[in-house]
Formats: structure tokens, C-alpha cells, sequence
């Protein structure tokens, strides 16, 4: 399926399309309003927020994009995908990981504990289908509903919970793209989770030359925010960026990233991600705001962004990009490189049903490790 390319993101259909298929159906989901807080910060690059006061994990969701109505659809979106998690209208069976004949090991997945005895757990699975050739394979069920209240609160969980491989699109192949994205942008930043990482490559912003990406840097330079941005190679080969923002308005060092094979769409959604961030602070309207963080800086205080100069934008990628005009074509690639480095196929569960006019799934890939966060204070 060919795609429409937009300003930071690509998408099978239109977004006027997607958001006439998804705006009648809001309330079925729960969600009873849509927000537009974009001018909470002095910075002008949208953020919406979505609100669903019933929700079993969050009850807001944020959404950024390069004009109103993608930054609305991210945030309703993602606010869709967490109901669909909280209710997995799925068969599910009860049996031991070790009489199941898995193609992988349990400590592929992120586990909280250790130990052999895992494998003789009676644990509730559900059936995912193979991205390699489309074989059913058992998952955990545990790694594929969210919920954080009930039961599923206070039962002892074996695996990590986040909502990482949950995603949406619409169709089911840039529904499994997203998800497969995220779980590589995060097994990335696992691997390298400080911003001092030598590792990492930092961009002259002035050596940026695509107009979209420029934009974005000229609102938050116009705005005072200091930003600095680096790409970050992997294992994978897939442009994976890194976005830090900052100003004396509100002295927090706020994070982004991005992953994708187009690199444009990569430092687009690090950018855009990284000002959502420094928004969710801002407005604090979200439920996983720790209480406890201090949010209080010295305004003259210096970010600690690095003061040598950066590479270009080509010369910090080394090769790690590809074009694909069929989503198709680009979902198998990326399936291939993940297969490469774990030797496991992904995975994907279907979440949403037929009738809905789009797709939500939940993607599981073994060997892949999670990491995430928001705002960076060292």
C-alpha cells in the first residue's frame, strides 16, 4: 500500500480521512474531550491532549504533529490504543511456558525475576501472528492487555508493564510499523540512556537542510529554547534521534525521540516529542508525573548541552536509512532487521475488531530490552 507523505510522519490515508473515520466513535471509547494546549508554552509546535476520565491506566494522553489536526489525531489515537489494551477482546488459554514449545525463552521477554521456575508457572497466553510468515505463536497475556487497576494491580506481575509495542494506524501494517518503531527507538535508548553518551552523535542544527525539519528548530529558536540534538547508531541500522529542549521560561531539560527509516520523520518525532514532554510538565495533566520530582531550577542555570560543533545530518547517520513508498515492503524490512539482531521474528496481536475503520495491535519482540522517559535533569 502506497503512503501519504506529510510534514514529520507518514500515513496511508489522509489525516482529514482518518479523523472523519475516528471522531463519530470517541465516546464509545470513553474519551469525552479533546484539548488543544499548544499555547501553554511559548513554543508554537502543537500538542493536544486527550482526555478519558474512566481509563485503566491513563486517564490523559498527549498527541504533537506538525499542524493541529495530526497533534489532535496522535493524542486521540493514543488514547484509543490504551482502551483497546485495558480491554483485549481475545481467547486466551491457561498453560506452562515449558509445555508450549516456544520458539523463544522466556528471558527474551522483560521479566521482573529470575529463575527457571518461570517456565513452570500456569500463566494465561493469547495467539499472535508471526511478522516473518505469519505463523501463530503463544504470547504471554500479560504483555499484551494494560491495566493498572483491579486485580491487574495488585497481582504480582512477572513482566515489566508499559505500553511499548502498542500502536495503531490505519491499516494493520502501519499499525505494526508504529509499534515496531517504538520498540526499537526504546531497546535503542536502553542501550544508550545518557545524553553525555559518546555514543551518541550530535547535529549541527545549522547543517540540517529539510525544510520541515528546520521549521521546527526556527519556532524553538524564536521561542529562546535551547535545543540539541544527536542520532544515535544501533544495532539495527534504522535512524533512531535524540531531542533535548530548554529555556529559562521553564528550566527542565525535556527529552524526545524518534525512530524511522526515513530519517526526516526520526528527528521530526524526536523534536515534536521532545516539546509534548516539556508540555506534559508544563500542564501536568498526566497521571505518571511522579509526585515526588522536583521541578524547581535555577533559570540561569546552562543545560549542559555540548558546545563542540556537530556533524551534518547525512554524516551522522552512516547509511542508517532507506525509502519505501509501500508500507508493505517497509514493515517486512523492518521485521528482517529485527530478526537480524534478536533471532526472533516479531510478533503482533490484533487488538481491535474488523468493524472498527482502523487497526490497533500490540507487537511483542523478544530480545528487545524497554526503556523510556520524559524530562532529563542531569
Amino acid at each position: 500500500m502506497h503512503r501519504v507523505r506529510l510534514p514529520g510522519t507518514h500515513r496511508a490515508v489522509p489525516p482529514e480521512t482518518t479523523w472523519e473515520r475516528v471522531e463519530p466513535r470517541l465516546r464509545h471509547y470513553g474519551i469525552t474531550r479533546v484539548a488543544d494546549i499548544t499555547r501553554l508554552d511559548n513554543i508554537g509546535i502543537p500538542v493536544f491532549l486527550a482526555v478519558r476520565p474512566a481509563s485503566q491506566t491513563l486517564a490523559v494522553s498527549q498527541g504533537k504533529g506538525a499542524s493541529p489536526l495530526l497533534a489532535r489525531l496522535s493524542a486521540v489515537m493514543e488514547s484509543i490504543e490504551l482502551w483497546h489494551a485495558e480491554h483485549p477482546a481475545l481467547s486466551t488459554f491457561v498453560a506452562k511456558p515449558m509445555c508450549l514449545g516456544l520458539p523463544y525463552a522466556m528471558t527474551d521477554l522483560n521479566l521482573r525475576v529470575t529463575g527457571n521456575w518461570v517456565s513452570q508457572l500456569d500463566l494465561p497466553w493469547v495467539q499472535a501472528r508471526s511478522l516473518l510468515d505469519d505463523c501463530h505463536i503463544p504470547v504471554p497475556l500479560d504483555l499484551v492487555r494494560l491495566s493498572y487497576s483491579g486485580e491487574h494491580f495488585w497481582r504480582p506481575r512477572l513482566f515489566e508493564s508499559s505500553s511499548t509495542g502498542l500502536a495503531s494506524g490505519n491499516t494493520f501494517a502501519e499499525a505494526c510499523l508504529h509499534g515496531l518503531y517504538e520498540a526499537v527507538e526504546r531497546d535503542v535508548l536502553a542501550a544508550h540512556p545518557s545524553r553525555k553518551d559518546a555514543r551518541r552523535l550530535r547535529i549541527a542544527p545549522g547543517r540540517v537542510r529539510d525544510e520541515h525539519l528546520r521549521s521546527l528548530m526556527n519556532r524553538l529558536t524564536d521561542a529562546g529554547v535551547e535545543f540539541d540534538i544527536s542520532c544515535i547508531p544501533n544495532r539495527f541500522g534504522i535512524p533512531t534521534f535524540a531531542a533535548l529542549v530548554w529555556s529559562p521560561l521553564f528550566p527542565i531539560v525535556c527529552a524526545g525521540s524518534g525512530t524511522h527509516m526515513d530519517p526526516v520523520v526520526a528527528l521530526s518525532r524526536a523534536l515534536t516529542e521532545a516539546v509534548q514532554s516539556r508540555l506534559t510538565e508544563i500542564s501536568a495533566t498526566r497521571d505518571d508525573i511522579p509526585s515526588t520530582q522536583d521541578t524547581w531550577r535555577d533559570a540561569c542555570a546552562d543545560p549542559g548541552f555540548p558546545a563542540t560543533p556537530g556533524l551534518s545530518f547525512d554524516e551522522a547517520l552512516h547509511g542508517h536509512s532507506a525509502d519505501f513508498d509501500d508500507m508493505e515492503e517497509e514493515l517486512a524490512h523492518v521485521t528482517r532487521c529485527i530478526r537480524d539482531v534478536t533471532g526472533h521474528g516479531p510478533m503482533a496481536v490484533l487488538l481491535s475488531d474488523p468493524s472498527e475503520p482502523f487497526s490497533v495491535v500490540r507487537v511483542v519482540c523478544p530480545g528487545l530490552a524497554y526503556s523510556e522517559g520524559r524530562t532529563l535533569t542531569a
